[in-house]
């Protein structure tokens, strides 16, 4: 049952050009902007401007400052592509329900025999898949396009690759889930789609304090903040079975 559903919603998002469109900007705008930057930092900023980044951050690089600089941001960059699978994951899932119970499309698979954990697992992984393979698409297109500037590896290194094959799938359950439980209260998909992308609010608030040098993120972070987003969703997955009233839904 949870694999028919699955397929319906896959199904429902590629006959959506506007809707996969908005999920492809902003992961090509996160992609392109940093390496955009980094390029002319590398290649073309002048010294004043290294050394003031330099001293933001207190890069000491034996190779130089310019590639000290590189390596320091592009790391820092890590929360940015944090985000990018709970927003993805809430921009389906908002539409998943909010979107067809507008278009009247939920009804038909509300009124099956299929259960309400069926129907919340199948849209939540329907949401997931393409929020991660989108996510991971750009982290891998980052990570080469940083690596070209650098002329060296420096991406992917243990941070980036926990942030984005252990952390990227809790948030993007983490976000479809918070959306699940806010669109099965909220008429408005829109209202339902800003009021979970809210959650993304605080990874936004530490990119901004890393990227101005005010915290460094290490592993020990990491691994806390996985632990606790794992816990919300078992948390959250079990508020959204329960507030997924399928009598309301099939009324309002």
């Amino acid at each position: 049952m949870i694999g028919v559903v699955i397929r319906k919603e896959l199904l429902e998002v590629r006959r959506s050009p506007v809707l996969l469109l908005s999920m492809a900007s902003l992961p090509a705008t996160v992609v392109a902007v940093p390496i955009a930057l980094l390029a002319w930092l590398v290649r073309a900023a002048p010294e004043q401007a290294l050394l003031f980044v330099q001293d933001v951050y207190g890069v000491h690089e034996p190779a130089g400052v310019a590639a000290g600089v590189a390596s320091v941001l592009a790391r820092n960059w890590l929360p940015m592509f944090l985000v990018l699978p709970i927003f993805l994951a809430v921009l389906l899932a908002a539409q998943s329900i909010g979107g067809e119970r507008e278009r009247r499309t939920l009804e038909p698979l509300l009124a099956t025999p299929v259960g309400t954990l069926s129907i919340v697992a199948g849209k939540s992984v329907a949401a997931m898949l393409p929020a991660l393979a989108i996510t991971w698409i750009a982290a891998a297109l980052f990570c080469l396009g940083i690596d070209a500037i650098a002329g060296h590896m420096l991406l992917p290194d243990p941070a980036w690759l926990f942030g984005t094959l252990v952390l990227s799938p809790l948030l993007a359950l983490f976000g479809n889930a918070t959306a699940v439980v806010v669109s099965s209260r909220v008429l408005d998909p829109r209202a339902a789609q800003n009021l979970a992308a809210s959650t993304v609010l605080p990874l936004l608030a530490l990119l901004v304090f890393q990227l101005a040098g005010r915290i460094a993120l290490g592993p020990r972070f990491y691994f806390a903040l996985a632990a606790g987003v794992a816990a919300a969703d078992v948390a959250l997955i079990a508020v959204a079975v329960r507030l997924f009233d399928r009598e309301k839904l099939l009324t309002r």
